[in-house]
């Protein structure tokens, strides 16, 4: 668990402000929308109030003797193209290979990254072989290790004057098979971090974005109003960037018999200083988007 801190600051009443998530790129393998992937990258690098993290399983990361789920078939071109020397060379160290291409990928937004959460591949890596590929994404895009997940404090100031987020990340467990399943692991996340304006979770392939939490609240001194103020608190799983069932040989997603999965993400959006007459509460917003 990390719990940071980050201040940005705002030229004027009116500024908005992007979140993105980018989890469960599985950069590495054949099925990833790596063209997708770059254009949204693209996107973030273009808007000078957009952020972004790394949510986890941002490399496929399955090698060898990964006997349950390594198949030649499921590499991608990039990794076979070339002359003879130059694919043996690449497929005697996948890892590295995936990490430079993920890095290829990001370098336009190195800038933005708030950091990088620690997905499943991650894990099973340093776990099983002793070779921490958060080091390697802070080596390669100075993403921060945010572990497996992490409470960012987003202060927004003005003047003098600062409104503050709280933004809850991890990167998921579970498999999501059904339709019910992210909603209520989505439910209980937000129940469970109340701290939290906004929850972002992953790992399940599953984009969903149901609708804010409300809090009614009253203040604790001062004039009582007439009606109680009410706070929005926010969750969404960014879903994946991966094609569920591509044409081709059959990959293990395929022999899993995994749901297809939308290729849908979502991001946040806060305009801090939006007021209205009730409250001075940032705006907030996850917005999906359709990839």
């Amino acid at each position: 668990m990390k719990i940071i801190d980050k201040l940005i600051q705002c030229k004027s009443r009116s500024d908005v402000f992007e979140f993105y998530p980018f989890g469960d790129t599985h950069i590495g393998s054949r099925a990833c929308a790596e063209k997708l992937l770059m254009k949204a990258v693209k996107e973030v690098a273009a808007n000078p109030n957009a952020y972004a993290f790394l949510g986890g399983d941002n490399i496929d990361a399955v090698i060898a003797s990964d006997t349950k789920r390594f198949d030649f078939d499921t590499l991608p071109d990039w990794m076979l193209e070339g002359k003879a020397v130059n694919t043996r060379e690449m497929l005697n160290d996948i890892l590295t290979q995936e990490v430079k291409r993920m890095t290829e990928i990001f370098l336009p937004i190195k800038d933005k990254l708030l950091g990088s959460i620690e997905g499943g591949h991650e894990y099973q890596i340093r776990k099983r072989h002793g070779t921490n590929l958060m080091g390697a994404y802070w080596n390669a895009l100075g993403a921060i290790d945010l572990t497996a997940e992490c409470m960012i404090r987003l202060r927004f100031k003005r003047l003098s004057s600062t409104r503050t987020v709280f933004m809850y990340i991890r990167h998921g467990y579970g498999s999501g098979r059904t339709a019910g399943a992210e909603p209520m692991k989505l439910d209980r996340m937000v129940n469970e971090w109340e701290l939290a304006d906004i929850c972002f979770s992953g790992h399940t392939h599953t984009a969903d974005t149901p609708p804010p939490k409300p809090v009614l609240t009253l203040p604790a001194g001062g004039k009582l109003p007439e009606e109680f103020d009410c706070k929005y608190r926010w969750s969404g799983n960014w879903g994946c960037w991966v094609y569920s069932h591509p044409s081709g040989p059959s990959g293990y997603a395929g022999r899993a018999c995994y749901p297809a999965r939308p290729m849908v993400t979502c991001k946040a959006v806060i305009k801090p200083f939006h007021n209205t007459a009730k409250s001075e509460r940032p705006h907030i917003e996850i917005r999906r988007i359709t990839m």
